[in-house]
């Protein structure tokens, strides 16, 4: 690939990324909601099916979340950022319970808490950002 096709490629749309992701994790989180009590056999009222609640739960509400970041990402720094952490942050922690339901403790079972550290991150830098909106001069 020479410098020319290179200069030709499209430049990724950050919005259009974003709500990509979204949409991906809103798919997989329906899909898991009704897969988990029929295909996978959870039984309801188990510590398994609480987790796996769980997960979905957030991974949809994220997904959510994250449709509407997707339409506010020139509003600055912080929504951007809030962006990124929140698709890494709901990747790993839900990613994280999922494995836990299905496989038990693994090597990589560390993940589920950085990633909701990651998600808590992502809503302290929407507070900011609304916090700079409400005391902006002009």
């Amino acid at each position: 690939m020479n410098r020319k096709s290179i200069r030709k490629l499209p430049l990724l749309n950050k919005s259009s990324l974003i709500w990509t992701v979204a949409a991906v994790y809103g798919l997989t989180a329906v899909a898991l909601g009704a897969l988990g009590q029929h295909l996978f056999g959870l039984e309801s009222g188990t510590h398994e099916a609480a987790l796996f609640q769980h997960a979905y739960t957030y991974q949809l509400i994220h997904a959510l979340l994250l449709i509407w970041i997707a339409t506010q990402l020139e509003s600055g720094f912080w929504v951007r950022s809030a962006a990124v952490v929140i698709s890494i942050g709901v990747l790993l922690f839900c990613g994280g319970i999922y494995l836990l339901v299905f496989a038990g403790k693994t090597a990589i079972s560390w993940v589920t808490p950085i990633g909701g550290s990651l998600i808590i991150l992502g809503w302290l830098n929407l507070v900011i950002h609304g916090f700079q909106k409400l005391f902006k001069k002009g």
